[in-house]
């Protein structure tokens, strides 16, 4: 059993609607940083058969152009697949001293799942949603 092996692999994939705007910052080293939150429902029926609606909030972090895409084009609501790397943060509350944590997520891809929708356009001029750039060195050339 010594010679067992594990990958170290972090990945996350969530939908859901944003559950505030985006916010946009920038570190001293001029990157961008855009912290958004995402709600995700799942439904179900419980033990004596009604419908139950169960919603988990996930805090989004994406950095540099994907940030800066996310401020200028998405909103509250808006449909999103988000795909990137859990991440552990802990702090001690001011307040109480106490130990906190959380886990949120690091996004590498951040894509929208609404097409746009000018009441101005036909049905065949929408135009489908762009992702946000992909980093850089995910890029293989």
């Amino acid at each position: 059993m010594a010679d067992l092996r594990l990958p170290d692999l972090n990945k996350a994939i969530i939908a859901g609607r944003l559950t505030r705007n985006p916010v946009v910052r920038y570190i001293t080293s001029g990157k961008a940083v855009c912290d958004l939150s995402v709600a995700n429902s799942r439904h179900y029926k419980n033990a004596q058969g009604e419908k139950v609606e169960d919603t988990t909030f996930v805090d989004v972090t994406v950095w540099d152009k994907s940030g800066e895409w996310c401020g200028e084009n998405l909103s509250k609501g808006d449909p999103v697949l988000i795909e990137g790397a859990l991440k552990s943060d802990s702090w001690e509350d001011k307040t109480t001293g106490a130990k906190r944590s959380k886990l949120q997520i690091n996004a590498q891809r951040v894509a929208p799942l609404a097409w746009k929708d000018d009441a101005a356009q036909a049905p065949a001029a929408r135009t489908a949603p762009a992702a946000a750039p992909a980093p850089q060195e995910d890029i293989p050339f």
